[in-house]
């Protein structure tokens, strides 16, 4: 994945220029790529270790959902997301793929997409409005990662990784919690209630267990790092799009496999 972040870098100089952008804007963006290409860095944390690293962001494993005011308007959608993910499928997970980072050892793990680095799956928004509009009150749920299902087989482990990024955070959705289930960020484990919001940085190393008899699923979704400025989100937004086409190269050359961003 380190090849993805160098071959990106020439692309966010060129949109640096067309768009008249004052480097001095980009000082953090532009220290990330250093840092985040130097052959032997050491980590700033043994448990935040992404691909690309952006210096002066919060870093912290779980954040309190009550600093996000869009929260709320996500959980009072529950029972209307429920109700859409029970009709493609439901804990199934057939209507879904199986999720390309390949990190699950044990079960299955599967992901029905809304978005995948950017790219908007059309129909499954269709077949799920009332996700999507929940969707949309999140900043940069559309821009800033990924969005689907997360369906969990039982007795399934998803093996420690860290995500690609620390410039966006990751939030799950309870939707089908069967007792046994759990998600270690960092070095602290919780659990997921129907109905509530988890926050979370999916830069620290984290791991996921379904130890029941039944499937776990949550609607997962990233919004912006609360840091960012709005001039650096628009570069980030455009360098999402920019991995995920290089994603798609090393795909069609047999070099590399979609990560979980």
């Amino acid at each position: 994945m380190r090849s993805r972040v160098r071959d990106s870098r020439a692309y966010l100089d060129r949109w640096i220029e067309q768009n008249g952008v004052e480097r001095s804007d980009m000082a953090r963006i532009q220290e990330g790529f250093e840092f985040s290409l130097q052959p032997d860095r050491i980590p700033v944390n043994e448990l935040q270790r992404p691909e690309f690293y952006v210096p002066g962001l919060t870093a912290s494993a779980w954040w309190d959902k009550e600093q996000f005011p869009w929260v709320s308007t996500v959980e009072q959608t529950t029972a209307e997301i429920r109700s859409e993910l029970e009709a493609i499928g439901g804990v199934s997970g057939d209507s879904g793929v199986k999720h390309p980072a390949n990190l699950d050892d044990d079960g299955r793990w599967s992901a029905y997409y809304f978005y995948f680095v950017g790219r908007r799956y059309a129909d499954h928004a269709q077949a799920c409005p009332g996700t999507m509009r929940a969707l949309s009150a999140v900043p940069g749920s559309d821009q800033s990662g990924m969005a689907y299902f997360s369906i969990m087989d039982p007795h399934t482990h998803v093996t420690p990784h860290s995500g690609f990024t620390n410039t966006h955070l990751r939030c799950h959705l309870g939707l089908e919690i069967p007792e046994g289930c759990r998600i270690r960020v960092g070095d602290e484990v919780r659990g997921w209630a129907v109905g509530q919001v988890n926050v979370f940085d999916d830069s620290f190393n984290h791991e996921v267990w379904n130890d029941s008899d039944s499937g776990r699923v949550v609607l997962l979704f990233d919004t912006w790092h609360p840091d960012l400025t709005r001039i650096e989100v628009e570069a980030l937004a455009y360098l999402v799009n920019v991995w995920r086409k290089l994603i798609y190269r090393g795909l069609v050359a047999g070099a590399a496999q979609p990560a979980a961003v």
